[in-house]
């Protein structure tokens, strides 16, 4: 079998974000003194736990670098190395770092935010890495954002996890690519926004069918939201140029000569009119520059970088040079890239997985229950797939598929294996 075909068995079989192994680690055989972690998948993996902190562990497999071990992808442990439950074995202080603290330097890390909302772009995989970026000493977390938008529903967890956790460790800046509807909005959370030379920012509104934009109650309750994240963004001043970009509403601004104070109307009153009210607004990098709503632009991380420097002094990236990536890659970025390939595989099944689901419960709803057994194991596998997705991301299916769907179904099997 040629070398490429062997890595792609490899991948598919070790879903969940967790890389593929080398061929030559046989994780059946545990050897004297091994650790087993259990994994919510089923798959048991061996080695030697090296460090753990915060119910995150690393277990060394005895092939390349430790392997990273999130929380929820653990079920037990069974140790056998002689660490105790908790132990951190090799502590930050003890530790070997491939870094050295100095405090004339600010380490700092590319996060990318990409895809649909609530889909390939969530909060759940930007809240595992926030301890990934402290084990490599990140101080400043780019946050590049390329997205069409997405769920609505998702604008406020994604919004909480960058106000609430990232702020509160690193310093956070936003380099926007593309960020459109519910990406726009995640990004307004951030108080120092940069662009890309051909970045765009707007539209944030909700739209169906033909590009309609969503009207009455929901856009209220949409201008409520970004009210609150403007706020707590420290980005007040700009309201009425947010809610151009949510309706068509006009709205331009003056620039004091004296001061450099920006000040904003509803109106087309002011020297520079960047809505007419008659569509919804769309910042392109230099109007965004120009009336202060960026700091900046910039084409390439180094660039940026050059910008930045200007107020945090000498930046270090942090990360690996990946071919095809035009930065370095830290493993906080590689987990969302991950992330979203995972969810892409994932979400490409999700609707098959369904449909084979419900064919086999319509298969037993139409015979005897003595021949019903086989129907229903195999329904039973495909509910424990779906849920298995679900964890991966809530979003599957969110309009058809969730909890109380799922509680519906296990009842209908029980129902059916009863008769």
């Amino acid at each position: 079998m040629k070398q490429n075909s062997i890595l792609a068995v490899m991948v598919l079989a070790l879903a969940m974000f967790i890389p593929a192994l080398p061929a030559q680690a046989n994780l059946a055989l545990v050897e004297p003194g091994d650790d087993v972690v259990k994994l919510t998948d089923g798959r048991e993996l061996t080695g030697k736990i090296v460090r753990e902190k915060d119910g995150y562990v690393w277990l060394d497999m005895g092939v390349g670098q430790p392997l990273f071990l999130s929380p929820d992808k653990i079920k037990e442990i069974v140790r056998n190395s002689g660490a105790e439950a908790g132990e951190d074995p090799i502590s930050l202080e003890a530790e070997e770092k491939a870094w050295v603290d100095d405090p004339n330097v600010t380490r700092a890390a590319i996060i990318t935010a990409e895809g649909m909302v609530g889909m390939q772009m969530a909060s759940k995989p930007l809240r595992d890495a926030i301890p990934m970026l402290k084990e490599e000493g990140v101080e400043l977390v780019v946050f590049k954002v390329k997205s069409g938008g997405g769920f609505l529903l998702e604008i406020q967890p994604l919004s909480d996890v960058l106000h609430n956790e990232y702020k509160q460790n690193f310093q956070l800046v936003a380099w926007i690519d593309s960020a459109i509807s519910a990406a726009a909005m995640t990004a307004l959370t951030i108080d120092e926004i940069y662009f890309m030379p051909h970045g765009h920012f707007g539209a944030m509104t909700g739209w169906s069918g033909q590009l309609q934009a969503m009207s009455g109650r929901g856009l209220e309750d949409v201008y409520y939201k970004m009210e609150k994240i403007s706020t707590r963004s420290q980005r007040a001043e700009y309201i009425p140029l947010i809610k151009a970009m949510q309706h068509n509403r006009m709205v331009s601004y003056d620039i004091d000569e004296a001061t450099g104070e920006i000040n904003f109307y509803e109106t087309t009153a002011g020297e520079f009119v960047l809505n007419d009210g008659e569509h919804v607004l769309t910042l392109d990098s230099q109007q965004a520059e120009h009336c202060g709503f960026s700091q900046g632009t910039a084409a390439t991380y180094e660039e940026l970088q050059a910008i930045l420097e200007q107020s945090v002094g000498e930046i270090e990236w942090v990360g690996e040079k990946v071919e095809g990536i035009p930065y370095p890659v830290s493993k906080a970025e590689m987990h969302q890239r991950e992330y979203r390939e995972e969810v892409d595989y994932q979400d490409a099944r999700f609707q098959e997985v369904v449909v084979k689901y419900q064919m086999e419960i319509q298969n037993a709803q139409g015979v005897a229950v003595e021949r019903r057994g086989g129907f229903l194991r195999r329904a039973e596998g495909y509910l424990a797939r779906i849920k298995r997705m679900i964890k991966i991301n809530p979003n599957f299916g969110i309009f058809t598929v969730n909890e109380e769907w799922i509680r519906q179904q296990e009842e209908i099997i029980r129902e059916l294996r009863r008769g």
